[in-house]
């Protein structure tokens, strides 16, 4: 709710964190509609990640602005499907270059994604392995070093009552990377152009690209939602540590406490600290298409955010968004 745009060119100049061939820390170069904030799961449910435009009876419980809804107050627009959609830039991920299942892609490598809901409904395709013809998005370009991310296809996220679950995709490519790259600064670029195209870069070499078409299989659009910006290094069991054995007493996470050595991924302690290293970032906008804003005439947002302040911060936390702080350290 700060610094948002629709649309552009987004460029990011950084190096990976940690050492190449160990794994478990989650450097991550991100966009999100500004309808929901990130790791604020109040401020995410039934709004992450949708980029829907219909009225369906079956969607009506699941997604929050729907275009269904008459009058959806908060100045929101009658009878238009908005939500928080996620365009990831980059998702790295280190590791033991080693032979992965049914992809060429070996660790390191990075992932570029666009998360969308509603989500392809079953056969579901399997993980590790690709979708079944006909049952998954088609259609998306890739580059020489790129595939199918087929590690992760998206998850349902599950409510009470049953009708109010829904599933998100994630239509993802992953990208082989040479060890050697961590080492030095590359510019990750993505040309997104909202109901169109979304397109991916790594050094200005072609990644990936999803078009508005490669959608037709659920409806779901490219996103036209103004979106914000996030890079971080995050840390989950989730990405890139090892599964644990019944036989790892490992409860605390904690690199002093030698019950844990099992759980985390080999070397990981020794990794810590690190650093994401990013040198600047850059937008750019066509001079006839600037679009910039968080709560924009045709996507606004303002008085939503207000009138659900609680869904936007954490019980510590006076105001949901705190004032940016300009000079000294």
């Amino acid at each position: 709710n700060k610094f948002c745009f629709t649309g552009g060119i987004i460029e990011v100049s950084a190096s990976p964190p940690g050492h190449p061939s160990i794994g478990g820390l989650w450097p991550a170069i991100w966009m999100m509609g500004n309808l929901a904030r990130a790791t604020y799961v109040g401020s995410s449910d039934w709004m992450w990640p949708w980029s829907y435009d219909e009225c369906e009876e079956k969607n009506q419980e699941s997604q929050l602005i729907s275009k269904c809804a008459v009058n959806p107050h908060f100045d929101l627009l009658s009878h238009s499907g908005r939500g928080a959609p996620e365009i990831d830039i980059f998702e790295g991920m280190a590791g033991p270059s080693e032979m992965l299942p049914n992809t060429k892609i070996k660790k390191p490598y990075f992932s570029t994604s666009l998360q969308v809901s509603p989500g392809v409904s079953n056969p579901r395709p399997v993980l590790t392995h690709k979708p079944l013809p006909g049952k998954w998005y088609e259609g998306m370009s890739y580059g020489t070093n790129s595939s199918l991310n087929n590690f992760f296809y998206g998850v349902q996220l599950k409510h009470t009552p049953e009708q109010y679950t829904y599933q998100s995709d994630a239509i993802s490519a992953n990208t082989a990377i040479e060890p050697k790259e961590y080492s030095r600064q590359h510019i990750f670029k993505v040309d997104w152009r909202p109901n169109d195209s979304i397109t991916w870069y790594l050094d200005d070499v072609f990644l990936y690209s999803i078009s508005q078409p490669n959608l037709n299989i659920t409806g779901s659009k490219i996103p036209d939602e103004p979106m914000y910006l996030i890079l971080n290094t995050a840390i989950s069991s989730t990405w890139g540590f090892p599964t644990q054995a019944d036989t790892c007493k490992c409860t605390s996470y904690d690199c002093s406490d030698p019950e844990c050595t099992c759980a985390f991924p080999a070397g990981f302690c020794g990794n810590i600290p690190s650093s994401f290293d990013v040198d600047w970032v850059r937008i750019y906008q066509r001079s006839d298409e600037i679009s910039l804003g968080c709560s924009t005439e045709d996507k606004p947002s303002r008085k939503y955010i207000q009138g659900n302040a609680e869904k936007f911060k954490r019980p510590e936390d006076d105001v949901p968004i705190k004032s940016v702080r300009r000079g000294g350290r």
